[in-house]
């Protein structure tokens, strides 16, 4: 009998080191030989363990052994899967820190309360999933029982402040999309994950910690320390840069050591990081601990400063806005001013071309006609009151009206000025010509008349002179007084300047003190 037990034993051993080595080399085959699913199925299979405390199913979810697995699966309970290596890891723990997706869903089909099972230092397997950033098992894990994202280690710490520490940063961003409120959760240190951002170096977990809950940004651990302190300590530049951004943080809250920000800073060793921190401390307003409810002149002196300099740059953009907007105005009203003397210049030509017309029309179409023969003494072609003095003074005039407006016409379409003034120096001599050229006509119209109305009406030529005299010289005497007025009168009738003394006094200016742009607008062309 004695035989017979020491002899099953041994048997049993080498099934168990054959079924260990099997499923560790992934032979399915060999598997289901040892383990006989039949009437003779020893369950104590299940639960054996080798040196390292591993079980067999424990052994193929380590090693993502997808169809051992499955297989073994089929034999075990809770309990079995329940069983912790020396590692103290259960199957599932495993192999959601390994990382193996497949495992983990299968396992959470079958016993979903897996996801709360932690070692002895309470790490669950959604903590050891993220710190190795698989993100897939950390979702299929919430997906099944979203409380665990809240069970603390013994050190008190989630699983959100060790990411946050280690930068992870689409990990940070899961753990606070399915759970916001473990953002301010403090360790057994009294830091927040936040404290735990500030050690690494990433500044966009950071930013996502406090886009989620700002209110943390003050927060301090059992030593006092804010992330304002911890960032400085560890040299951190950039992320103080991006704490100081928030207007809500207190850049002098002083620790149980009795030390600001600043006064860490001082301690750090020179290079370019402290230069960094310290500059951007400063023109936060960050004091040393000992200057805390004083005034501290020179930090006053250069904020000031820092304050003016901005503002002066302020004022330089907006002046090179405003320059930039008056240039475009000036350039517009320049096109406008072109176009309208362009304008003028062409409506002078049109008015040239019709008085040299009426001009040369008139020389040849005369009251009383021409002689047709030279029997009543005269020239064929002879006008009949070629013997007048009143026709002599009508050819004068025409004459004069005529080549002056050819004159015009001629200087109009050779030359070409580009020059917005020479065009205005242009039109004002051509201008004049035209008046000369208009009282030409004129004259001639009431040289003419004399002989058309008789020597019996000679009053109505009379008239007609005078009232064409009257007319044009009441014309050009209007517009002298306009063009004296604009250019020699008051501007806006006396304008009163108060002086220091409280005194007033008047002082009258010329228009030709107006600045460009309003005597463009107001001022009254006389060409």
């Amino acid at each position: 009998m004695i035989m017979d037990s020491s002899s099953s034993k041994s048997l049993r051993f080498i099934s168990h080191q054959s079924l260990f080595s099997a499923v560790r080399s992934g032979d399915l085959e060999s598997v289901k030989l040892i383990v006989n699913d039949g009437e003779d199925f020893d369950k104590a299979l299940m639960t054996m363990q080798n040196d390292a405390g591993e079980t067999a199913v424990y052994v193929a979810a380590e090693n993502n052994l997808s169809e051992v697995f499955d297989y073994l699966i089929r034999f075990c309970d809770l309990e079995t899967v329940k069983i912790r290596s020396k590692a103290d890891f259960d199957v599932f723990h495993v192999a959601a820190e390994r990382g193996y997706i497949g495992i983990v869903n299968k396992l959470l089909g079958l016993w979903p309360e897996l996801c709360n099972v932690c070692d002895v230092k309470n790490t669950s397997p959604l903590y050891s999933a993220a710190v190795k950033d698989h993100l897939d098992v950390v979702n299929a894990i919430l997906d099944a029982d979203a409380t665990c994202i809240r069970i603390v280690r013994k050190n008190g710490k989630t699983a959100l402040h060790t990411v946050a520490r280690y930068g992870k940063t689409r990990m940070v961003k899961t753990l606070i999309e399915r759970d916001s409120g473990i953002v301010p959760i403090k360790d057994k240190k009294g830091q927040t994950a936040l404290h735990m951002a500030v050690k690494g170096q990433s500044t966009a977990v950071v930013e996502d910690l406090l886009l989620a809950d700002h209110s943390i940004l003050d927060e301090r651990d059992k030593k006092g320390n804010t992330a304002i302190h911890i960032a400085t300590r560890k040299s951190r530049s950039e992320i103080v840069s991006l704490l100081l951004t928030f207007t809500s943080i207190s850049v002098n809250v002083i620790n149980l050591q009795q030390e600001t920000a600043m006064d860490i800073a001082d301690k750090l060793n020179y290079g370019p990081p402290k230069l960094e921190i310290m500059e951007a401390l400063t023109e936060a307003g960050a004091k040393h601990a000992r200057h805390i409810g004083r005034i501290d002149e020179e930090m006053q002196l250069k904020r000031t400063v820092s304050d003016i300099k901005h503002e002066v740059h302020s004022q330089l953009l907006q002046n090179e806005q405003t320059q930039r907007r008056v240039s475009g105005i000036a350039k517009e009203l320049k096109k406008i001013h072109r176009e309208a003397v362009q304008n003028t210049i062409n409506s002078l030509t049109v008015v040239a071309v019709l008085f040299a017309s009426i001009a040369f029309l008139a020389i040849f179409n005369l009251p009383g006609q021409y002689s047709k023969d030279s029997k009543s003494g005269k020239q064929a072609g002879e006008a009949d009151i070629a013997h007048t003095n009143a026709f002599r003074a009508f050819c004068l005039f025409n004459a004069t009206s005529l080549f002056i407006s050819l004159a015009v016409v001629v200087v109009q379409i050779t030359l070409v000025a580009w020059d917005t003034r020479a065009q205005r120096q242009i039109v004002s001599v051509v201008n004049k010509l035209m008046w000369a050229a208009g009282i030409s006509t004129c004259g001639a119209f009431c040289s003419i008349a004399f002989v058309v109305v008789g020597k019996k009406s000679s009053w109505m030529a009379i008239t007609m002179t005078v009232i064409g005299v009257l007319t044009l010289v009441g014309t050009l005497l209007s517009l002298c007084y306009f063009v004296f007025q604009q250019h020699f009168g008051y501007n806006e009738s006396q304008r009163r300047i108060k002086r220091a003394s409280g005194s007033k006094s008047f002082s009258w200016t010329y228009s030709a003190n107006i600045s460009d742009d309003e005597s463009d607008h107001e001022r009254i062309y006389a060409l």
